[in-house]
């Protein structure tokens, strides 16, 4: 857990993004997804490293789950979006 100085709350007129991006096999893929499957369950996803953040997942969200096959790359997107108005909120680890 980010210590309280690291933390800044996300206001809803701001944007941020972010994403990390490294390659790793199956078993190692599914651990992350399986944390952040209990995270959503929890109602609270942490994510360390350099990108990392932490965000409060509400009770209710959109669940979009997306397979794309194109220009030989296949690519699997699933995206969970919600309004930060609904007292959701995300901080930034720094």
């Amino acid at each position: 857990m980010p210590d309280d100085e690291a933390d800044t709350e996300i206001e809803a007129s701001e944007e941020t993004e972010h994403e990390g991006e490294r390659v790793m096999n199956r078993a190692d893929g599914a651990a992350i997804l399986r944390e952040v499957a209990a995270g959503v369950e929890d109602g609270e996803i942490a994510i360390e490293g350099e990108n990392g953040f932490t965000a409060t997942i509400p009770d209710r969200f959109e669940l979009e789950v997306e397979y794309e096959v194109a220009e030989g790359e296949a690519e699997l997107e699933v995206e969970l979006e919600w309004s930060v108005g609904d007292g959701a909120s995300m901080s930034a680890d720094g």
